[in-house]
């Protein structure tokens, strides 16, 4: 095994510390910004801290004016429902394509690596007029079934992980007399969990940070936290410490789903790159 100089163990952790730094930098002011009053905001820099970290007059107006409870129910259901469908949809795909010879396996393998390589917003227009002759605009299910799709980076990350799952445990479970939905059911989909932990925080992120669909397909009355928070900047006469207040109620959701589910990205990821 080979042993890393002292130089590049400092160098290492240096560019850790700057790239920490470099996150954590823009969201300090932030921080401060959402529990200011509106003369603090005025007469203050932007690093100085709030005189009372008590002070949650910003976060009620932001919930109370932006309706952000309401628009963090509709994301919360229109992930739940989407991602539930991609994951089970992908798992399917992927077990498919790894366990079994068929005539087009590779053309259908590589349809969807091609599917990385078109811009969404290329085929929106297409996609928009399938929509509307569906008559699910301005309805939710438009966004879920958007958001239902099954992609290469989630096939590429469950068929890594079903590289480390023996071919003979479908062997014993065909003996035993199961069928192949009773071992993707009972054996398959249980040790996919990890791969399929890391699809949902990668594109759950993702569709929670989204606003060009949930924007182009909702209307007012049904609107994502994203779209909801955007009203804010388009009102001109919002303060900026409300705004900053309604921003970190976003971020806060986001960030404790990570930081308990954080492993599974790295364990997916990794196996990802390694495939």
């Amino acid at each position: 095994m080979l042993r890393e100089s002292k130089l590049y163990r400092v160098l290492r952790y240096v560019f850790l510390i700057a790239a920490c730094l470099f996150v954590i930098i823009p969201i300090i002011p932030l921080v401060f910004m959402a529990f200011k009053t509106g003369a603090e905001y005025s007469t203050t820099d932007v690093l100085t801290p709030p005189n009372n970290w008590f002070n949650t007059y910003n976060f009620r107006y932001a919930i109370r004016v932006g309706r952000l409870p309401q628009a963090l129910l509709n994301t919360a259901i229109i992930l739940g429902v989407s991602l539930s469908i991609q994951v089970l949809f992908t798992t399917m795909v992927s077990y498919v394509l790894h366990r079994f010879e068929f005539r087009g396996k590779k053309i259908i393998y590589g349809l969807f690596t091609l599917t990385m390589f078109i811009p969404v917003v290329t085929t929106q227009t297409v996609v928009f007029q399938i929509v509307y002759r569906l008559k699910l605009v301005n309805k939710m299910p438009s966004v879920i079934l958007l958001y239902s799709g099954v992609g290469i980076v989630g096939i590429y990350i469950m068929l890594n992980l079903l590289s480390s799952i023996s071919k003979e445990l479908d062997e014993s479970a065909l003996i035993d007399g199961a069928n192949y939905f009773r071992i993707y059911r009972s054996i398959i989909l249980p040790l996919l969990k990890p791969a399929c932990t890391t699809l949902v925080i990668l594109n759950g992120i993702a569709y929670y940070n989204d606003f060009y669909i949930p924007n182009l397909y909702l209307n007012k009355d049904v609107q994502t936290f994203t779209v909801a928070l955007y009203e804010f900047f388009g009102n001109m006469a919002t303060p900026f410490e409300i705004v900053s207040a309604a921003i970190l109620l976003g971020i806060v959701p986001i960030g404790i789903a990570y930081l308990f589910l954080q492993k599974y990205i790295f364990y997916g990821l990794s196996g990802a790159v390694k495939s």
